[in-house]
């Protein structure tokens, strides 16, 4: 058996697309200016500007011709102290709906005003025509956002009215007449004003409008007791009261659709149904500080439904919704989508209790140490706990660097570091050799030339050293030797020690970056200096 869904667009308005629904490029643009001014007029009645409000649903009539908007101007009018107005809209509306629910009360309102102003015109003081200053659109506030729906389209705020555009939009040409002037007139006594903010009427009228593929299925509305109120086939728009309905979608190809919705008052819902598929819609929007989290709804494996702020359709029913961003806690919660509602998901996101550290080298192949720990080799990129921490950088052959670094958390903190080559030492080994060599035959000729010394003194001693005798020159030559050795000892000694403290090349050079957001992070390779984009990956 085939079965059917029904996406319900939430109280705003916003037109849900879901697969298999084309709807007319005119068609969209006008159901969405409706109901912005719609939402307009609401913003200025709840400001006591019944007639700003008045002219805002009239422009919703002339945009989408719905009974609905006649109702809430004529309402509009009666709070402005403008029964005349409010008359003609009343059976304006009325004649736009002969099928009213409500035709017996509203006739009834229109006798009572009908009555008050015979009254006072009886009296001499009828409400005359008004021609005085309009009132004037609040500086913010209630108009349209102007921001992207979650179908992305735009809707862009409408101007408020100024003093040189305060008319009303027209009437149809078949209703055989235009709108009233809605110029500004003083309020009687007692009328709220924009200081004294007004109460939305819960008897505001709605509009619901259903699109079916394809088209032409019955639409019918019964309400909460069973009683049918309103009835056509697809296209059909129906102005509803407040209160709970149950929409029948009914085809002669395709199973009934039916689902329970609840109304509430001065909203323009938009129900979009295809025939050919099996499960109901709802709506969910997701919101997160930071924003720019990534989405992830029942199966995680299938990647993310999109980033934050996050408006899309889902099936009626429960939902398992993950929420990351790098550098933050992941948050897991559940969301319960409700046919004709949106079902609002904020996150507050906290950062980890950890940081990343990078590290960039001119010299691939080095190691990294972090507290004295040899994490990983260069290029790296690790966590690291938050908080100070003692950095180093080495490469066979190259001169060590090293800097104390401070952690941020859930944040990336970027080192560069430009590697110098390292001083040869082999000079200073050489010479220290050599000056060891020469020191050790310098204390071997001393040794030598001492004996000599000794033997000598022995012999002058007991009377028989010979002037001729060749050890006074041998030690002579022995004791010179000595010195001279221990001398170039000295020499050499001093020039090893020059070799090994001597650094014609400069030191190795590091950069620390200013921590960021884990993300996508341009980097410069010290070496090649060249520009490159480091994708990273989820804590």
């Amino acid at each position: 058996m085939r079965a059917c869904w029904l996406s319900w667009l939430c109280s705003w308005g916003i037109l849900v697309a879901v697969p298999g629904v084309v709807m007319a490029q005119a068609e969209r643009p006008s159901i969405e200016v409706a109901r912005a001014r719609m939402e307009q007029g609401q913003a200025y009645y709840l400001q006591g500007r019944f007639l700003m409000a008045a002219s805002e649903f009239e422009a919703a009539y002339a945009a989408e011709p719905f009974s609905a908007f006649l109702y809430n101007a004529a309402v509009a009018f009666e709070n402005a102290g403008s029964p005349d107005r409010a008359i003609t809209y009343f059976g304006r509306y009325l004649a736009s709906d002969p099928r009213a629910s409500d035709r017996a009360a509203v006739e009834r309102r229109v006798g009572r005003l009908q009555l008050a102003l015979d009254a006072s015109r009886t009296a001499g003081t009828a409400d005359p025509p008004s021609s005085g200053a309009p009132e004037r659109a609040p500086a913010e506030g209630a108009a349209a956002s102007g921001e992207p729906g979650p179908t992305g389209a735009v809707v862009v705020p409408e101007e408020a009215p100024s003093e040189a555009n305060t008319a009303p939009a027209p009437a149809p040409a078949d209703e055989g007449q235009g709108p009233p002037d809605v110029a500004s007139s003083p309020p009687p006594s007692g009328t709220p004003t924009a200081s004294t903010p007004a109460d939305l009427p819960r008897d505001f009228k709605s509009l619901v409008s259903v699109r079916t593929t394809p088209v032409g299925a019955t639409v019918t509305v019964v309400d909460a007791g069973g009683r049918e109120v309103a009835r056509g086939y697809s296209p059909y728009s129906a102005t509803l009261e407040q209160g709970a309905y149950r929409l029948r979608i009914q085809h002669s190809d395709f199973n009934v659709a039916e689902q329970d919705v609840t109304i509430e008052p001065g909203k323009v819902y938009v129900v979009v149904v295809n025939l050919s598929q099996g499960e109901f819609l709802g709506y969910v929007r997701v919101v997160t500080e930071p924003p720019g989290a990534d989405v992830f709804i029942d199966d995680r494996s299938i990647g993310a439904r999109g980033q934050t702020p996050f408006e899309g359709p889902l099936p009626v029913g429960s939902h398992r919704v993950w929420v990351e961003r790098p550098g933050y806690a992941a948050v897991e919660r559940e969301v319960d989508v409700q046919v004709g509602r949106v079902s609002p998901l904020r996150v507050d996101l906290a950062r980890v209790a950890f940081g990343r550290v990078r590290v960039l080298a001119s010299t691939a192949g080095g190691w990294v140490s972090i507290d004295g720990e040899r994490v990983g080799a260069v290029p790296w990129e690790g966590d690291v706990p938050a908080g100070p921490h003692a950095l180093r950088v080495e490469s066979n052959g190259m001169k060590t660097w090293s800097r104390a670094i401070e952690v941020q958390r859930g944040q990336l903190t970027p080192v560069r570091v430009r590697l110098r080559p390292d001083v040869n030492r082999s000079a200073a080994w050489v010479t220290g050799v050599f000056g060891v060599l020469a020191a050790g035959a310098g204390v071997a000729l001393g040794v030598v030339a001492d004996e000599f010394r000794r033997g000598l003194q022995l012999d002058r001693d007991a009377g028989v050293l010979a002037t001729s005798d060749p050890r006074i020159d041998q030690g002579f030559y022995l004791t010179i030797g000595a010195d001279g050795a221990f001398g170039l000892a000295g020499i050499l000694g001093a020039l090893s020690l020059y070799y090994a403290l001597y650094d014609p090349l400069p030191p190795s050079e590091g950069t620390v970056l200013e921590p960021r957001d884990w993300a996508l992070a341009p980097l410069v390779e010290p070496r090649a200096g060249g520009l490159g984009v480091a994708l990273t990956g989820r804590f």
